[in-house]
C-alpha cells in the first residue's frame, strides 16, 4: 500500500515534466519535427510552425504529446499564415480587413478570442523568408533569426529563434562543422541539448544525431564485419530516458 501511494504521487509529477515529443528518422539520423507542449496546446515545428493542436484541456494535450493518437486531435481546421490550427468548437472567426503591422487583409485575426499576429512585409523579413509567418499565438510570442551574415552562413536564417520563453539555437558555420555536416542543425531548445556525431572516429555516421537530452542514438561502426554486411552507419539502438521527452 505504501509503494502504491508513492507511485500515485510520483506518476503525475513525471507526466508534468514532459514537454517535448520528437519525430526522428533513425536510419538517416536527423530530427524530422518536434512537438512542444504549451498549456492546452501542442505545437508542431519543423523549421517553422507547421501545425497547432488546441485541445479542450491541458491533460488532453499531454496525452496527445505522449501517445500521438491522431484520432484525438480537434476536427475544425483553419489556416493561419503558413500554419494549420486544429480546434474543437469554433464560435467566432475574425479577419484583418486592411493591411496592418500585425496582419494583412484577409488573414485570420482571431478564433474564439485567440488572437494571431504575423511577420510584416519588410526587407528583413522578406530576405529571411518569414513574411506572413506567425509572430504571436495568444500571449505566446514567436521570433525568427532574421539577421544577415552569420545566420546565412550558418544556414538558419528564417528559422525559429524563440517560442515563448524557449530559445532555439543552431550550429553556426565553422570548418569543423562543415566537415561534420552539422552546420544549421538544431542544437538546443531552451535547456534541452541536442548533439551530433562530429569526430573522425564516427565514420559512417558522422553528422548524424547523437543525443537529445539524455537519450542517445547508436549506429553500427566501421568494422570489417559491419562493412562486409553493408551496415556501417545504420541505426543500431536508442539508449537512455529523459522525462522531458518522448521519441517517435
Amino acid at each position: 500500500m505504501r509503494i502504491l501511494n508513492v507511485l500515485i504521487l510520483i506518476i503525475p509529477s513525471l507526466l508534468m515534466c514532459q514537454e517535448f515529443s520528437f519525430d526522428v528518422n533513425t536510419n538517416e539520423g536527423f530530427i524530422e519535427s518536434v512537438y512542444i507542449l504549451d498549456g492546452n496546446r501542442v505545437i508542431k515545428i519543423s523549421e517553422s510552425i507547421d501545425e497547432i493542436y488546441q485541445f479542450k484541456s491541458s491533460s488532453r494535450a499531454k496525452d496527445f504529446l505522449q501517445n500521438r493518437d491522431y484520432s484525438s486531435i480537434p476536427k475544425n481546421k483553419y489556416q493561419v499564415g503558413e500554419t494549420t490550427i486544429f480546434m474543437n468548437s469554433v464560435s467566432s472567426v475574425e479577419y484583418y480587413t486592411s493591411n496592418t503591422s500585425s496582419g494583412l487583409s484577409g488573414q485570420i485575426k482571431s478564433i474564439n478570442n485567440l488572437t494571431f499576429t504575423y511577420a510584416p512585409d519588410n526587407s528583413w523579413n522578406k530576405n529571411s523568408g518569414v513574411v506572413g509567418k506567425l509572430t504571436k499565438i495568444g500571449n505566446v510570442s514567436i521570433t525568427y533569426w532574421t539577421s544577415a551574415g552569420y545566420t546565412e552562413r550558418g544556414r538558419y536564417r528564417g528559422k525559429i529563434k524563440s517560442l515563448g520563453g524557449r530559445q532555439f539555437q543552431y550550429e553556426g558555420w565553422s570548418n569543423w562543422g562543415e566537415k561534420a555536416r552539422i552546420v544549421g542543425k538544431l542544437t538546443s531548445i531552451g535547456k534541452l541539448k541536442i548533439n551530433y556525431y562530429e569526430t573522425d572516429y564516427d565514420r559512417g555516421y558522422k553528422g548524424k544525431l547523437k543525443s537529445i537530452g539524455k537519450v542517445k542514438f547508436v549506429y553500427y561502426g566501421e568494422t570489417r564485419t559491419n562493412s562486409k554486411a553493408n551496415i556501417v552507419g545504420k541505426f543500431k539502438q536508442r539508449l537512455g530516458k529523459d522525462l522531458r521527452l518522448t521519441i517517435h
